[in-house]
């Protein structure tokens, strides 16, 4: 909670200020009243803020992009594996010659360990959940971490690698979650352009959405239908067109702290 208590004090001032000026009888008890509860949903709107975007690094510290001297955008992937759009986005990568990561599901991953196996020869695994639920942003710090622990090792069992990164479900965060997935020896990784096409499938909306990605950007698709699996192949030729290589998280982040 170190990191957010500067986001805090505008409204908590706010409600202090009203607070003292209504009992020294300087505010009327209306208007001190009205600036609490304004100051209540100030409050309530920063951490809410703070647990849907990450890459205000409220809660600790997360990376959300690499270095923008670096002609590279790293791709990633949630979801997978999926036995219908996994294929297809390999195929597609093979043939632009580019890397990039796929934060997997462990559940998806031990009904699909082959498609884990074919990412994982080229490509940088890492851990997006047991499942697509964001029910670790509630549990106490040191059952999330047992979890994610043990998410770790059964996909290392499968893939060999090993797992540095953690991009949890819906990229919702909480103090809580943040002890755990210290305490995992993992780092927190977001995005620095969503893309939104889990929920609007247009391929050609996310070719612009794409289109708009530089030098160190962190781009965020997903397996499964959407229309990443169908127009990857013109968002890789448009990167690599204005002399973006497109890599993996690792490969863009290497050593870089958040």
């Amino acid at each position: 909670m170190q990191r957010i208590a500067p986001y805090l004090l505008a409204p908590l001032a706010v409600a202090l200020l009203a607070l003292g000026l209504g009992e020294l009888g300087l505010l009327s008890p209306g208007v001190s009243a009205g600036l609490v509860g304004i100051a209540g949903v100030g409050l309530l709107a920063v951490l809410v803020a703070a647990s849907a975007l990450p890459s205000l690094q409220a809660y600790g510290p997360v990376h959300s992009r690499g270095d923008g001297a670096v002609a590279q955008v790293a791709l990633s992937f949630d979801d997978g594996p999926d036995p219908d759009s996994t294929p297809q986005l390999l195929a597609a990568l093979e043939a632009a010659g580019c890397r990039a990561t796929f934060f997997v599901l462990v559940d998806r991953a031990e009904r699909h360990p082959e498609l884990l196996v074919a990412m994982a020869q080229r490509h940088e695994i890492a851990l997006h959940g047991l499942g697509h639920h964001p029910g670790l942003v509630f549990a106490p710090p040191e059952r999330a971490a047992h979890a994610l622990r043990d998410a770790r090792r059964r996909l290392q069992a499968i893939c060999g690698q090993r797992l540095r990164w953690y991009r949890p479900p819906f990229g919702v965060v909480s103090p809580r979650l943040a002890l755990a997935v210290e305490a995992s020896n993992l780092e927190l990784v977001w995005c620095s352009l969503r893309t939104l096409d889990g929920v609007l499938r247009s391929p050609a909306r996310l070719r612009r959405v794409c289109g708009r990605a530089g030098p160190g950007d962190i781009v965020l698709m997903h397996e499964g239908p959407r229309a990443a699996r169908q127009v990857l192949p013109l968002i890789l030729a448009d990167l690599k067109g204005r002399g973006l290589q497109p890599v993996a998280v690792g490969d863009l982040l290497k050593g870089a702290a958040p």
